[in-house]
């Protein structure tokens, strides 16, 4: 018969499974969505060179990450199995390192079962498992966390140079996926300060410093390097922008709605945004979760000697999240973006660890956590631990259910680039096409030209054209991704005239007189004509000058235009053309709506 720490192991390693399981199943009926086309658009029309890898992304420096989407985007572009499977594997090496550091901490204790439960089945980090974009950030960072502080304690029990080596690699590992990995030190200090020294304050700095002088030397010059490199290249906010929203809705719907109700499984419940959802728990789940946190944190309280300062970590955590969001984000989303749970992701370990902290003894600390005599532990009964437990992971499974479903039933975009493959590939090739971008559903116009059908459909290179000048066909995807001939949608129309329109002057320049001024760029003509032979000539639309050989017969001939002008001018023809502009419209390309 298996010994007992054997048969944890096993537990554990199920419960992880377990894990994968669930997020493979959601990983199988999700794509790319998003940020995820931007990368893709970014890896297959910039050069792998320093300014692609150390590009600011919405203040993102994740050289790292921008490398595998490289190699990704080599290999398989458009197939969702191999990122998927990359966020997988992450997931795994993440669940393996957060287990492994509830172990080093507190033991082979059933426990820590209780506390990889948390973990693995929270929703913290669901949303970022099954979202490239956001997976390529939070999960290393996540990995980075289990196994450096894992090290980082083998350092603080026995100061020897590997640990404190294999610490700072594991970091900068995180740090070169995700900036946000900074607050590993911020963790590690705490750590540092409230299990491994004594006294009051004074006392326990000078006696970090005098045990762990070279730590914390390397620890603030590797902090220091990365952050003045992370101001150089991927700040593109500044904190000063957080003086206009206020902290206080951000910190009540990171604390007070997401993180409380997931804690308790929730949030069960989910407002739809686009693809994503936000948590939107009920009432009566809100009032629940916080008579639970508070009495779990009255109750160590009550029967542990030194419970209190376990909650600085997440203290912490959830401040650095708050100021992040009234930095960069909350300014242009507002505060409800604080119920999105891919901001605070690490939450999930972060609690479980304080939980720890909370009631168990760390292993090899100088102060130790222990039990207060004489003070009844009621609630600690296996029975009743392990049904909450249970409880709590059967509520998680639903809410990631719930979510999964949204996600998977919102996300347009498999459909779209399906389409666009498959009516592009029975098209005439090369397809004339519209430079313009994809709908703002699957990537806002803000990350032009990365949104633009010349980068994003660049598998596709060899099948279409994008024209400045085309007769008759002029094609466009619509909001399904079908190709469409195009339509203009009408800003400026030549004025009438009598006759044909206007006929070709014999002194070789004719100008056509819009109804109204033109101004900026973008816009397409459409010139209607018919002529009894094929007819040379050059026609200026403002900036926009086309050399063109137009064919006999009655065609359309469609144009670029820019720039200011109120007239459109036809010249260098033969004298003895007789061909008439039957008509002529300006505006912006939209896909013909069928009869």
């Amino acid at each position: 018969m298996p010994r007992r720490p054997e048969r944890l192991l096993l537990l554990g390693g199920l419960m992880i499974a377990g894990q994968l399981g669930l997020r493979g199943w959601a990983l199988s009926g999700s794509w790319f969505y998003f940020d995820d086309l931007a990368f893709m658009s970014r890896a297959m029309n910039q050069p792998f060179d320093s300014d692609y890898l150390l590009e600011s992304y919405g203040g993102h420096l994740m050289p790292a990450g921008f490398a595998l989407v490289r190699v990704l985007t080599d290999a398989a572009t458009y197939q969702w199995w191999p990122w998927a499977l990359t966020l997988l594997v992450l997931q795994a090496l993440a669940s393996i390192g957060i287990f492994r550091l509830l172990l080093s901490m507190f033991g082979r204790r059933p426990f820590v079962l209780v506390l990889l439960a948390g973990y693995l089945f929270w929703v913290f980090t669901l949303s970022a498992g099954i979202w490239f974009a956001a997976g390529i950030n939070q999960l290393p960072l996540q990995i980075a966390l289990g196994f450096g502080l894992t090290a980082h304690l083998g350092y603080l029990r026995t100061p020897r140079i590997r640990y404190l080596v294999t610490t700072l690699l594991w970091t900068a590992f995180g740090l070169a996926f995700y900036e946000k990995t900074l607050i590993l030190f911020g963790i590690y200090a705490l750590v540092a300060i409230g299990w491994f020294s004594t006294g009051n304050t004074p006392q326990r700095l000078r006696g970090l410093w005098d045990r762990y002088r070279l730590g914390i030397v390397v620890h603030g010059a590797v902090a220091a390097v990365y952050l003045a490199a992370y101001v150089h290249w991927g700040l593109d906010f500044g904190l000063g922008e957080s003086a206009g929203v206020s902290w206080g809705p951000i910190a009540w719907n990171l604390v007070g709605v997401a993180l409380a109700a997931a804690l308790v499984g929730g949030p069960i419940t989910w407002e739809t945004l686009n693809v994503g959802s936000l948590a939107n728990p009920s009432d009566l789940l809100l009032l629940v979760s916080w008579a639970g946190c508070a009495g779990v944190i009255a109750y160590a309280f009550f029967t542990r000697t030194m419970s209190k300062r376990a909650w600085s970590l997440l203290g912490f955590t959830l401040l650095a999240n708050v100021v992040l969001l009234a930095s960069a984000r909350a300014s242009i989303v507002g505060p409800e973006i604080g119920r999105e749970y891919r901001y605070q992701t690490e939450s999930a370990a972060i609690v479980v660890l304080c939980l720890g902290l909370a009631f168990l003894p760390l292993r090899g600390a100088v102060e130790v956590n222990s039990t207060r005599e004489g003070v009844p532990r009621t609630y600690e009964g296996r029975v009743f631990v392990g049904v909450v437990t249970l409880l709590i992971v059967a509520l998680s499974v639903v809410s990631t259910v719930r979510y999964v479903d949204l996600w998977q039933s919102r996300n347009d975009s498999e459909a779209f680039f399906r389409n666009a493959r498959t009516t592009i590939a029975a098209a005439e090739h090369p397809v004339p096409m519209v430079d313009t971008g994809i709908p703002q559903t699957l990537l806002w116009s803000f990350r032009f030209p990365e949104n633009s059908y010349s980068h994003i459909l660049r598998p596709y290179a060899d099948k279409v054209d994008y024209p400045r000048s085309s007769v008759d066909g002029l094609f466009i995807l619509d909001d399904d991704g079908r190709l469409s001939p195009v339509r203009l949608e009408p800003a400026r129309e030549m004025k009438e005239t009598k006759g044909c329109g206007y006929r070709l002057d014999d002194d070789g320049t004719t100008t056509i007189p819009l109804d109204g001024p033109v101004l900026g760029g973008g816009w397409w003509i459409d010139l209607s004509y018919e002529s009894s032979e094929a007819t040379p000539l050059t026609l200026t639309a403002g900036e926009e000058e086309h050399e063109l050989d137009l064919p006999a017969g009655d065609h359309d001939v469609f144009v670029q235009a820019a720039g200011e002008f109120r007239s459109v001018e036809l010249s260098d023809y033969p004298t003895t053309s007789d061909l008439c502009v039957t008509g002529l419209v300006l505006g912006t390309p939209v896909p013909d709506s069928p009869t």
